[in-house]
C-alpha cells in the first residue's frame, strides 16, 4: 500500500537522495514510524518488533548518507510529532488516521475523512 509522505519527511534532507535505495529506505522508515507510533499509543504487542525494524532502517540510512545527522534529526523531530496515547482503537484514532493519510497531526480533518462534523 502506497501512502502519501509527510511534508517533513520529504524535506528532511536539504538535497534529494542520491539513489533509489536511499529513497526506498526513507520511505520504509516513514511507514515503520507510522506503525510504531500507532503500536506504542495503542499498546500493540508489535511495538518492540516494529521499533527494531525502524532502528535497522535508521542504521542503513546512516551507512548510506555522508552526513546522516541533519537528516536523522529532521526525521526524529517529525517522529516526535506522532507520539500520542489513546484509549480508542487505532482505526478510530484521529492521530493514527492522519498518519495513515500522511497529514500533519495538527491539521483538522474534514468530516468526510473522519474529522469532526
Amino acid at each position: 500500500m502506497n501512502q502519501p509522505q509527510p511534508a517533513l519527511a520529504l524535506t528532511a534532507s536539504p538535497a534529494p537522495p542520491r539513489d533509489r535505495e536511499t529513497q526506498r529506505l526513507l520511505d520504509l522508515w516513514v511507514q515503520l514510524t507510522y506503525r510504531t507510533a500507532s503500536a506504542a499509543a495503542h499498546h500493540s504487542p508489535d511495538e518492540a518488533s516494529l521499533r527494531d525494524l525502524q532502528l535497522q532502517v535508521e542504521d542503513a540510512l546512516s551507512d548510506r548518507l555522508d552526513d546522516p545527522y541533519p537528516v536523522l534529526d529532521e526525521l526524529w523531530g517529525w517522529e516526535a510529532a506522532l507520539l500520542h496515547t489513546a484509549e480508542t482503537p487505532p482505526e478510530d484514532c484521529l492521530i493514527c488516521r492522519k498518519a495513515r493519510l500522511g497529514l500533519p497531526a495538527d491539521l483538522p480533518l474534514p468530516a468526510g475523512l473522519g474529522g469532526a462534523r
